[in-house]
């Protein structure tokens, strides 16, 4: 098993995986979801739709949406994939096996992510109805599918910690949306608090604006998924922020290396048995 080519855990998985019928259903509701709205907004007033403004906002509410889906979907799918398996009282077989924990980890968030990362590639031509009116560059729409991908990644990694951490699937799902929400809006929440309590504390008001470009609030926007969501699409959320970094690079480098963090801690978390950190000094 180990000196094969093909990951067993990967090929077994994504066999049950997309040849089962709510994988094809799950698409279509998916796509009829993402294109239903667009497609609806030129039936029904298909001049509007061609202006410039009229179409930036379909733009923005296709990606808005986008987005909004990956985080309903991209947490569900990993948050069962270890704590499944110890439900079923399948863990500790896969375990004997010589496959190392950190494969095991590596192959079921692999195979967990393909499904969300075809929903992604899927839906992406979708964004073709916009850019056929313009006002939309083929950059711009590579770095929303480079935004969508590291979101996949964290919300993937997020929700397989969370299965191994956690012996329920129930608890572990929960848990994960928790997490999310917190990266997801309670860092933007933080953002805006923050910035008025230093308003606040700022008696000149021609100092007032030039709060918000204080380097703590440029590091905690740039990690929030909204606030980077819009400066990639050309929209300013209030209060406008003038980054002095690039907030997507940002964005991608930090929530890549929790990412990785992540699933080397689900890897320690699976061992069997877990060397503790002083009996590495002897």
């Amino acid at each position: 098993m180990k000196s094969s080519s093909l990951n067993p855990i990967i090929v077994k998985e994504l066999r049950e995986r997309f040849r089962s019928k709510k994988t094809v259903w799950t698409l279509a509701l998916f796509l009829l979801i993402m294109g239903g709205i667009p497609l609806g907004f030129l039936i029904v007033n298909p001049i509007k739709a061609g202006s410039l403004g009229q179409n930036k906002d379909l733009f923005v509410i296709s990606a808005a949406l986008h987005y909004a889906m990956i985080c309903f979907v991209a947490p569900a799918l990993t948050a069962g994939a270890v704590s499944g398996e110890r439900e079923r009282q399948t863990l500790n077989i896969l375990l004997t096996t010589q496959l190392s924990p950190r494969t095991i980890i590596w192959s079921k968030l692999f195979t967990s992510l393909a499904f969300t990362s075809l929903l992604v590639i899927a839906s992406m031509p979708l964004y073709s109805i916009v850019m056929l009116y313009g006002s939309v560059s083929p950059e711009q729409l590579l770095t929303l599918a480079l935004f969508f991908g590291v979101n996949i990644m964290f919300l993937g990694s997020l929700g397989l910690f969370c299965s191994t951490w956690i012996k329920r699937t129930a608890v572990s799902t929960i848990i994960a949306y928790g997490i999310a929400f917190f990266f997801v809006v309670v860092t933007g929440l933080l953002f805006l608090f923050l910035g008025e309590i230093l308003i606040q504390l700022t008696p000149d008001r021609s100092l007032q604006q030039e709060v918000w470009g204080r380097p703590e609030l440029q590091y905690l926007a740039g990690i929030n998924p909204v606030i980077v969501l819009f400066a990639i699409l050309g929209e300013s959320v209030l209060p406008t922020i003038r980054f002095d970094f690039t907030p997507w690079l940002f964005f991608s480098c930090f929530y890549l290396v929790l990412s990785i963090l992540l699933v080397l801690w689900s890897a320690y978390l699976l061992r069997p048995i877990r060397r503790k950190w002083w009996s590495w000094k002897k």
